[in-house]
C-alpha cells in the first residue's frame, strides 16, 4: 500500500512538473513573438523613413531638373 501511494505522489508531481513546463514553454514562445514583433517593427520604421528620405531627395532633384528645363525652354 505504501508504495502505491508514493507511486501516485510521484505521479502527482509529475503531473504538476509537466504543467509548469508547459507554462514555461508557452512564456518563453510569447516572449519571442514579442521580441520578433518587436524588431521588425523597428526595422520596417526605419525603412520607411529611409525610403521617405530617399524619395523627398528624389522630388527635389525632379523639380530642379523640371525648373532648369523650363528655364531653358524661355528664351
Amino acid at each position: 500500500m505504501d508504495l502505491e501511494r508514493e507511486i501516485g505522489e510521484i505521479k502527482r508531481t509529475l503531473k504538476a512538473l509537466d504543467e509548469k513546463v508547459g507554462e514555461i514553454t508557452r512564456s518563453v514562445r510569447a516572449y519571442c513573438d514579442y521580441v520578433t514583433e518587436r524588431r521588425v517593427t523597428e526595422w520596417f520604421e526605419r525603412y520607411e523613413e529611409l525610403t521617405g528620405r530617399r524619395l523627398s531627395g528624389l522630388e527635389r532633384r525632379i523639380q530642379t531638373l523640371e525648373d532648369r528645363l523650363g528655364g531653358e525652354k524661355r528664351p
